[in-house]
């Protein structure tokens, strides 16, 4: 019998290689024995006193308000709610283009997931979702994590990454697992990176491609 691997990813809603990274996931869980669990991580408040890009903070604050959203469908649902919210903010954002910080868009990704649209509002105007995030934010930030995507396999050190530029299916997610795993659990293993050359693609991003043309 095979044993399940517990495989934890750090996402924020607005980064599009987080969303890549987590359907990538979602579809190894088809084809190998893993059990993925979605934990937050808030990019709004690792460059809170030092991004001067004023796309940057309004694209990180968007997703500060998403976040405090996630805890509260936690709270409502546990993991497999927040799973299932996630995946609809990111269809909603990277793949059609819509907000993050919208409430009509956070409140028809909660009907979606099967969750009251009413937490969309309550999560903005309670401040303990704020101080849940943060305290999540921070924990796995004391253990290392910079950014997302952040990977922990079992009891091993976060990593970040795999960063990938496109939904990978089937049995090519399954083969990029069987490398991956490995990886995330050698204390020695340090750094793999290339150079970015194009954007993720994602639907808003290709949308907006072929508009400029």
């Amino acid at each position: 019998m095979t044993n399940t691997a517990d495989v934890t990813i750090h996402i924020d809603p607005a980064c599009p290689w987080a969303w890549l990274t987590s359907r990538w996931l979602a579809e190894v869980e088809k084809v190998r024995p893993i059990r993925v669990t979605t934990r937050l991580f808030d990019l709004a408040e690792v460059n809170r006193s030092s991004d001067t890009d004023e796309g940057h903070r309004r694209s990180h604050g968007a997703g500060e308000v998403a976040l405090r959203v996630l805890v509260a469908a936690r709270r409502a649902g546990g993991d497999d709610a927040v799973a299932r919210l996630y995946t609809e903010l990111g269809e909603a954002h990277h793949e059609r283009g819509e907000p993050l910080d919208d409430q009509g868009m956070l409140s028809r990704a909660l009907t979606a997931a099967g969750l009251d649209p009413g937490l969309a509002e309550a999560a903005g105007s309670n401040p303990t979702t704020l101080d849940e995030l943060l305290a999540e934010h921070r924990a796995i930030a004391e253990r290392g994590a910079f950014g997302v995507p952040t990977l922990v396999l079992g009891d091993a050190a976060p990593t970040f990454g795999p960063v990938v530029d496109t939904r990978i299916t089937g049995e090519a997610a399954g083969e990029l697992w069987d490398r991956v795993a490995w990886l995330l659990t050698t204390e020695s293993f340090y750094e793999l990176k290339r150079e970015r050359t194009h954007r993720p693609e994602i639907g808003r991003y290709q949308a907006l491609a072929a508009l400029t043309g």
